[in-house]
């Protein structure tokens, strides 16, 4: 019952806006979700791979004694000296983990306010100091369990010197980033994991499995919750538009025209 004379529409062609169909969207954003996939894979990788390479091949001369300056974190004692039964130690060993990341949760809450009220200079200040404190103490400590398990010699003055340049350089290329290439940003990041999987490392062997456990757990919840303070804190930073200062991984994506990034 149609007009018989009206133009017809040819295939392919949208009647509403008379313009074809766009058909490579969803290969664009397959594209884009591989690219996005590899940038993070690569890094991860990198750091799970060099992770395991130092918490296996540098530990100091006296075995777990390493481990004795994170004691203080814990409140039981899980050790094989201890003598308790394996659910005893598996109950300890869940309250150790369960404090730690209770701290952690409390500091990340502290990041999220003070994001949230706009105290940038305390906050940029905090996380640079931390960062300095990372690289120049926990850097050292690896650099001098490498120099003893080595036996190589070495003046305490060369020791410090290279341990504050390597701080310093370290949080300029994080948090300043200016004339920087992204690869020595890049590579700090992942130096900032590595050394605190390694310290963490040196927990009691029951009190690190659960930790382990304990902190993905935390970190899905604090992502995909409500309530959770990095959902929270990604929320603020999109609804700003400001990103969040340091301590972000930052890769390029490539499109699929090789000419193009994003």
């Amino acid at each position: 019952g149609g007009d018989p004379y009206a133009p017809m529409t040819p295939l392919g062609v949208d009647k509403r806006h008379g313009e074809p169909e766009d058909d490579s969207f969803g290969i664009h954003e397959l594209v884009y979700a591989a690219n996005s996939f590899c940038a993070v894979l690569k890094p991860v990788s990198l750091t799970m791979l060099l992770a395991s390479v130092v918490v296996v091949y540098i530990r100091s001369e006296e075995g777990d004694g390493g481990g004795q300056s994170l004691d203080q974190y814990t409140i039981y004692d899980e050790s094989d000296e201890s003598g308790d039964t394996t659910s005893v130690r598996l109950g300890k060993s869940m309250v150790n983990a369960l404090i730690i990341v209770c701290g952690l949760a409390a500091a990340t809450f502290c990041i999220v306010c003070l994001y949230k009220y706009r105290f940038m200079k305390l906050l940029i200040g905090y996380m640079m100091l931390s960062s300095c404190i990372l690289l120049g103490m926990m850097g050292g400590l690896v650099w001098w369990t490498l120099l003893e398990a080595w036996q190589v010699p070495l003046d305490c003055v060369t020791f410090l010197l290279v341990c504050y340049n390597f701080a310093v350089v370290g949080v300029v290329a994080i948090f300043y980033q200016k004339g920087i290439p992204m690869v020595i940003t890049q590579s700090y990041l992942v130096c900032t994991s590595v050394l605190m999987a390694w310290q963490l490392s040196k927990f009691e062997e029951w009190t690190g499995w659960c930790l382990l456990v304990v902190l993905a757990l935390y970190d899905l919840c604090a992502v995909l919750t409500p309530c959770g303070p990095l959902k929270a804190l990604v929320n603020l930073i999109q609804e700003r538009g400001e990103p969040m200062p340091g301590l972000l991984y930052e890769a390029e994506i490539s499109a699929e025209d090789p000419g193009e990034r994003i």
